[in-house]
């Protein structure tokens, strides 16, 4: 089992049973259209490091977006991810799976 939840300012971050595996603090940099810092909590699996760079998107502010009609939930938009970034996240950290076409980094 793999979840997800903000870093910042979160319950799980602060008061759960363990640290996350991963900390995604720049989601943009795997093709996101928001920075979002992002912890991964992973069970029963243990998570691969690779590291997929895809900065094409137009890059989006969380204040900027429309918030939500009901008060302490955010918007739909604010909370999806980007097709590429599910991708990218899939081959990183589930497959350790080094996709075609990609740009090798010597660090």
């Amino acid at each position: 089992m793999i979840f997800e939840n903000p870093i910042t300012m979160s319950f799980l971050a602060y008061y759960f049973i363990k640290e996350p595996d991963v900390k995604d603090t720049n989601r943009r940099l795997r093709g996101d259209y928001f920075t979002k810092p992002t912890g991964y909590w992973f069970f029963n699996c243990t998570p691969t490091y690779g590291f997929t760079e895809q900065k094409d998107k137009v890059a989006k502010r969380v204040h900027d977006v429309r918030g939500a009609d009901e008060a302490g939930i955010c918007s739909e938009e604010r909370s999806m991810i980007s097709p590429d970034y599910a991708r990218n996240f899939i081959c990183d950290f589930i497959l350790g799976k080094e996709q075609i076409g990609t740009q090798l980094n010597l660090f």
